[in-house]
């Protein structure tokens, strides 16, 4: 698909004509092959059915694709369903790999905090001491903002998702972008409030913090996660790397009801994006569940470090944030974790300390209006068989 340079007010028409953005034929049946990291024995599960049922019946209300990890009161489960690829006819597997987006931030972190645990910085640097002046002086807040501000979205950085970064990013071919041309959305840009006043949620901030890892470790971000989480845990289905080749893993396709007539492939929006510290993990739900599972049991990191990530503090209605991690009350409970959402992925992880549940739910598809509480309710139905 080729994207053009194009003046901003035709760019939905230009678009539109890529809507043919799908793959040209038919994909092979394996090319979204995946093994699981360790032995599955969902179909021994009491709610096996149960489980399975649910994903089942809202494949029919709409739901293009999911697949599932649940650790609860008998165990672990796994189960998928829907279509891996529409056109091939391609069904989900539940080895499959998805893009989880922000939950990345949570990796990013636990490795920011294994930094900690080894003595190579502190969350109370200045963010300044990490990153070249080049870059500090044209962020502002930048010099004043310690680690631990970005670690809990205090820093009052602009964030660089904005319209006019999805419009240079929708039309370029290749952009070739590094870290930095991205920062440059937020050079010169008016902080939101002054360091540590308050809360507010900005992609440049884990962006930064992916910097500092690699500037601290003097390696690229793909093998300090590669170090200190993936091979650690052996995780044979979690993928990252700052090139442009998340197509030539085995990411399943994702759709997007982009121009509101109906889901589109959306490979051609992320298939040469930029992979930062804010998103671009491409896992399986599997060892997805494993990764939260092992953090959240001490498993990684030293229990000053995992208590301050759970160092929470309001941000509004029933949530609170921490240091890398969420928090959230619902009907089913207090859990911990994160959500992602990229062009055509949907992610939830949460887990539930007083109970010991870990749910992880990764869909093939961005909500559209007419599916987004369907989406909600199938979330919700699920955590209420973990529950039951």
């Amino acid at each position: 698909m080729n994207k053009i340079k194009i003046h901003t007010f035709i760019i939905a028409a230009i678009l539109l004509c890529c809507s043919s953005c799908e793959k040209d034929g038919i994909i092979p049946s394996n090319q979204f092959n995946n093994t699981l990291s360790f032995e599955d024995n969902s179909f021994q599960h009491i709610k096996n059915d149960t489980y399975q049922s649910v994903i089942d019946s809202y494949i029919k209300k709409g739901i293009i694709g999911t697949s599932i990890y649940v650790k609860d009161n008998n165990g672990i489960w796994i189960g998928a369903g829907g279509k891996a690829d529409i056109l091939s006819n391609i069904d989900v597997d539940k080895g499959n790999q998805f893009m989880i987006a922000s939950i990345t931030k949570v990796f990013t972190a636990t490795v920011l905090f294994s930094l900690v645990d080894n003595g190579i910085l502190s969350i109370d640097d200045n963010i300044s001491e990490w990153i070249p002046s080049s870059i500090a002086n044209n962020i502002e807040n930048a010099n004043e903002a310690t680690i631990a501000d970005l670690l809990s979205h205090k820093s009052g950085i602009a964030d660089y998702y904005t319209t006019k970064f999805e419009i240079a990013r929708y039309n370029t071919e290749h952009n070739y972008w590094v870290q930095e041309d991205i920062l440059k959305y937020v050079y010169g840009k008016e902080a939101s409030f002054p360091v540590g006043q308050k809360y507010s949620y900005s992609n440049t901030n884990f962006l930064l913090l992916g910097m500092i890892i690699e500037n601290a470790t003097n390696m690229t971000l793909k093998d300090a996660y590669d170090e200190n989480i993936f091979l650690p845990l052996e995780l044979e289905n979690a993928y990252y790397d700052t090139g442009r080749d998340a197509a030539s893993t085995s990411l399943i396709s994702g759709y997007y009801n982009l121009y509101g007539n109906g889901f589109i492939l959306s490979d051609f929006l992320y298939k040469d994006e930029l992979s930062t510290g804010d998103g671009g993990i491409i896992i399986n739900p599997q060892d997805l569940g494993r990764f939260f599972d092992e953090l959240m049991q001490g498993n990684l990191l030293s229990q000053a470090s995992l208590m301050k990530m759970q160092d929470w503090f309001d941000i509004g209605g029933n949530r609170k944030n921490g240091f890398g991690l969420e928090y959230f009350e619902n009907e089913h409970g207090i859990s911990y974790g994160h959500t992602g959402g990229a062009d055509g992925f949907t992610s939830v992880a949460h887990y539930y300390p007083n109970e010991d549940i870990t749910v992880i739910i990764l869909l093939n598809f961005t909500p559209s209006d007419d599916l987004f509480d369907t989406t909600l309710d199938f979330i919700s139905d699920i955590k209420d068989v973990a529950f039951e």
